[in-house]
């Protein structure tokens, strides 16, 4: 991935030359300011003030900046560079305009934060060894995550609750997404190279896609997206559910499906926050890769044909390339899929708004890993749950495919 003359921040969202960068000392003798820009951040309210060291801009030349630069108020070296906009400390990665905001979206109850709280872990522990990397948390991501996901449903064994309204649920003004640094190793002409990639998650509870000005407020990460991983429900379709008996049913989904909000209907408002964003006419094409999920796969296992692709194990660490001809099978069988149980108007937003896309299915939990009433599960074991992602990665060109 060549290096951008831009990056976007992943806190704010705003997007600036690399050349605006800030520097903060982070010298304890230089006193404490009133910090403005992090204060709007925060909670908004200007009457009492964030307080923290200066913020400054250092001289630069072109595209690159120093990686560290001087107090002009102590004279104290410092390395923490923040976003001219929020003044959150930016890792090295998006310094260097590697930054990669994946959005994960759909109707309520889809299976969100299962999919982020899993994926996370199996980038840490398999995905990124198998791909010769590693991923760590910047600042206090781990921490987070650990506390959060990672106790639960690691640790405690137990499913996690559905995710509030940004709205309602954001601590001091401010929704923090988990921030991560993907390191990955490459072959060079005459040595090995490590390339540093910002991957930036955000699970997004499904009322806040329901109105278009609470996107706009607080989903507007979704417009800066490398790629967006839209999830879909099974249980949504009335032909799935009436094949599967009413436990599987009652496990898989807890909402009332006359009352949710139709994916397709989302679909459509997401393009829409783009191309205002983006200034688009109607009729323009996104350019954003969109990987269109079937989650819970464990629930429609059982309706999936005998011999099926998407039923084995995804092959794309084994050699440390994306494996194409596994995806194409898993493409072809699950839109043969939607289109056998009703789901052309979701076929048809994705194929009039998108210029890239892709079909998927995965199971965040694992296959017969999902009670309903007791809440007691066993240590998650994902099918096929990095198919999507490593796709957009793909795209994006961070990782090679197979010829």
């Amino acid at each position: 991935m060549p290096l951008k003359s831009k990056f976007i921040c992943p806190f704010c969202f705003e997007e600036h030359k690399i050349s605006d960068v800030q520097f903060r000392c982070t010298n304890r003798r230089c006193k404490d300011v009133p910090d403005l820009e992090l204060t709007r951040y925060e909670n908004g309210d200007e009457s009492i003030p964030k307080m923290g060291k200066p913020t400054f801009k250092a001289p630069s030349g072109g595209l690159s900046i120093p990686k560290s630069a001087r107090c002009p108020e102590c004279n104290s070296i410092t390395y923490a560079i923040v976003c001219p906009s929020c003044h959150n400390k930016l890792p090295e990665s998006t310094r260097l305009g590697r930054d990669m905001i994946i959005s994960v979206v759909g109707s309520r109850d889809t299976g969100k934060s299962h999919f982020v709280g899993v994926i996370i872990n199996e980038l840490i522990e398999r995905i990124s060894v198998k791909f010769g990397g590693a991923m760590e948390g910047f600042d206090d991501t781990m921490q987070r995550y650990k506390a959060g996901a990672y106790q639960k449903l690691y640790m405690d064994m137990q499913k996690l609750d559905l995710t509030q309204s940004s709205v309602q649920n954001v601590n001091n003004g401010a929704y923090r997404p988990l921030i991560f640094t993907l390191k990955l190793k490459h072959k060079g002409l005459f040595k090995d190279k490590i390339d540093s990639y910002t991957l930036v998650f955000f699970d997004t509870a499904g009322e806040d896609l329901n109105d278009e000005d609470t996107m706009s407020t607080v989903n507007k990460y979704i417009c800066k997206s490398a790629g967006i991983i839209f999830l879909l429900d099974p249980m949504q379709f009335p032909t799935v559910r009436n094949q599967l008996d009413e436990n599987t049913v009652s496990r898989a989904s807890s909402v009332d499906w006359k009352q949710a909000t139709r994916s397709d209907d989302i679909m459509a408002r997401v393009s829409k926050l783009i191309r205002n964003d983006r200034r688009m006419k109607s009729e323009q094409k996104i350019d954003i890769p969109v990987a269109a999920v079937f989650s819970k796969f464990d629930a429609i296992a059982s309706l999936i044909p005998e011999g099926s692709t998407v039923l084995e194990n995804s092959p794309h660490c084994d050699e440390g390339r994306f494996d194409m001809a596994d995806w194409h099978n898993v493409d072809s069988e699950i839109r043969s899929l939607l289109t056998e149980w009703g789901a052309e108007s979701f076929i048809s937003q994705v194929d009039l708004n998108y210029t890239n896309y892709s079909y998927f299915a995965v199971s965040a939990l694992g296959l017969g890993n999902n009670p309903k009433e007791n809440r007691s599960i066993e240590r998650p074991r994902p099918h096929r749950i990095e198919d999507p992602l490593l796709w957009i990665l793909k795209e994006n060109g961070v990782i090679k495919a197979s010829k």
